[in-house]
């Protein structure tokens, strides 16, 4: 019977699965239909919203208007804040004095860049101007403040002269480029009457400094310790080219004494000095 079933005329084979490809038709028509609703999908939103799409409305795609003035923000405020530096409000005017002449120059020190300034001012009125303050604003070639200096002067009579002088402390790394000069009236006892005159003024030179001997006579008839003494220096041509300053110890009444001025560097071109003595607070 073993051999029977096993014989070509036994029982049937079972019957083979169905075949794969049916299985794998399947796939293209769900593809086909997801495709088909994604269509439909698409021209619905595009109906509904393709004018706007079409016509943009200003400004909706385009950068934010901010980014370019938050650049230029950045820029100003990077700049250096000393590019736009000022000085204090203008200080009052003293009425009758005026500012006749002034100069500076720059010049290699020890230290580097160095530099002095000279300045004349004239008594225009009737009457002796005491007991003021004139302010020397220094600034570089880029209009920057690099100092202010200070000279408390007794007085200036009428029609008379006085010369300031003063080396720079500051430093100097962009020169000299102008002087801003203010004056102020300030308060003080009556003046005494007199006048200084200098004479013999010589001035030399050398590796270290410049130096202005003087002779200064009184016509006052009280003493004065401490006075001070300014140097106004011109080149060949007469113009200032800087200045220095320095103290007189001791000057008697209706008398004479010999001072100095000294610049601790070398000033160059200087062809002359002219000399002022202020009394100082009496």
């Amino acid at each position: 019977m073993s051999d029977a079933r096993d014989g070509p005329g036994g029982a049937p084979s079972p019957q083979p699965p169905a075949p794969a490809t049916r299985e794998l038709n399947r796939t293209p028509l769900i593809v086909a239909a997801g495709l088909l609703l994604t269509a439909v999908a698409l021209g619905v939103i595009v109906a509904r919203f393709g004018g706007d799409a079409a016509d943009p409305s200003p400004g909706t795609d385009a950068p934010p208007a901010v980014s370019e003035p938050d650049d230029v923000t950045t820029a100003t405020t990077d700049a250096p804040s000393d590019t736009t530096t000022t000085t204090a409000g203008t200080a009052e005017t003293i009425d009758g004095l005026a500012v006749v002449d002034s100069g500076f120059s720059t010049y290699e020190g020890f230290d580097g860049p160095a530099g002095s300034y000279g300045l004349i001012l004239e008594n225009t009125s009737g009457q002796p101007i005491t007991y003021f303050a004139v302010q020397v604003v220094v600034y570089d070639t880029n209009d920057t403040v690099v100092g202010s200096y200070a000279h408390d002067v007794a007085v200036v009579n009428p029609g008379a002269r006085l010369g300031l002088g003063a080396e720079i402390s500051d430093p100097l790394p962009n020169g000299i480029g102008r002087l801003d000069i203010r004056t102020e009236e300030g308060e003080g006892d009556p003046a005494p009457q007199g006048a200084f005159t200098v004479a013999d003024a010589s001035t030399s030179s050398d590796e270290f400094g410049v130096y202005t001997t003087f002779v200064v006579s009184s016509t006052y008839d009280v003493e004065f310790e401490l006075s001070y003494a300014y140097a106004v220096y011109r080149n060949a041509a007469g113009r200032i080219i800087g200045g220095a300053n320095g103290l007189v110890d001791l000057i008697p009444p209706g008398g004479r004494a010999s001072g100095e001025v000294t610049a601790f560097e070398v000033v160059p071109n200087v062809a002359r000095a002219d000399v002022y003595i202020d009394p100082g607070f009496f």
